[in-house]
C-alpha cells in the first residue's frame, strides 16, 4: 500500500482526482473527427491532463486528511476498447484485491505465479 505525505501533521489516508474541462478537450477533436454516440454504447477516452490544483479535505468522523487532486483537461479522444482493454482489466483486479476480492484461476488461464 502506498503511504501518503502528512500534511500540517495531519494524517492523510486517501487521494481523490477531479477532472475538469474533460468536455472541452474531447469536443475540440469532434470538431474535426465528428462522431454519433448511443445510449448505453460503451465509449473509451484517453485525457491528457495538468495537475491545476491539490486539496486537502477531512474525511467525515476522523481526524485524518484525503488529497484531492483537481486535473484541467489539455486533449482528449476517444480509443479503440482494444487498446486499453489490459490496463483497465489490471486496474480492475487492483480494485477488486484493495477490497478483500480475489479472483480463481480457471482452467487454461494462468495465475500470478505463471
Amino acid at each position: 500500500m502506498t503511504t501518503l505525505a502528512s500534511f500540517e501533521g495531519a494524517d492523510v489516508v486517501q487521494s481523490t482526482i477531479r477532472i475538469t474541462r474533460a468536455g472541452d478537450g474531447l469536443s475540440d477533436g469532434l470538431n474535426v473527427d465528428p462522431a454519433e454516440y448511443h445510449l448505453g454504447e460503451t465509449v473509451y477516452v484517453v485525457l491528457e491532463c495538468h495537475v491545476a490544483d491539490i486539496a486537502y479535505v477531512p474525511i467525515k468522523d476522523t481526524d485524518v486528511l484525503k488529497r484531492v487532486h483537481k486535473f484541467a483537461t489539455e486533449l482528449g479522444t476517444v480509443v479503440d476498447g482494444d487498446l486499453v482493454a489490459s490496463v483497465l482489466s489490471d486496474q480492475r483486479i487492483k480494485i477488486e484485491r484493495a477490497k478483500g476480492i480475489e479472483r480463481l484461476p480457471l482452467d487454461g488461464e494462468p495465475d500470478d505465479d505463471e
